[in-house]
């Protein structure tokens, strides 16, 4: 099918095959987002202080970090930590309505995590998704048995 579609663009004009690929482009790009399941909203840019608790640390010692939540959608954030978080921890982060002053407390797991400045204290930037109670038991429970 492939070589069919390619035999019949070849005798079509240098401009007719720019539209098609800006044409195709846009396609593939939302079939991929739907497929992936990739967000289409956008996120709302904000400037938080907050709080996150890292579940693998809780093992060893308690900690809170300090984190500058940069933006905010329906089911996940952005923030900046200066700590060391990987991909899949999971975090529970915390944080005050600045309207209301309501105590937020939200269970996510990082899906991506970007060092944006190096150094003795690194600092990341970490995008995560909200997850369920669930998931946190779960994980909780695979540090529990790893090294069983």
């Amino acid at each position: 099918m492939i070589e069919k579609i390619m035999a019949s663009l070849e005798s079509l004009p240098t401009e007719d095959l720019l539209k098609i690929r800006k044409n195709l482009d846009a396609l593939i790009q939302s079939k991929y987002d739907d497929d992936l399941g990739k967000r289409q909203g956008k996120r709302a840019k904000v400037k938080i202080a907050g709080n996150v608790e890292i579940e693998r640390e809780k093992e060893f010692f308690f900690t809170l970090h300090k984190i500058i939540i940069l933006e905010m959608s329906v089911n996940g954030l952005v923030f900046s930590i200066k700590g060391t978080v990987i991909e899949g921890d999971i975090l529970r982060v915390s944080f005050r309505v600045p309207s209301t002053g309501e105590k937020k407390i939200i269970d996510c797991q990082a899906v991506r995590v970007q060092e944006i400045k190096s150094g003795t204290i690194p600092e990341y930037e970490v995008v995560a998704i909200a997850v369920s109670k669930e998931a946190v038991k779960d994980y909780k429970d695979m540090l529990r048995k790893r090294g069983k």
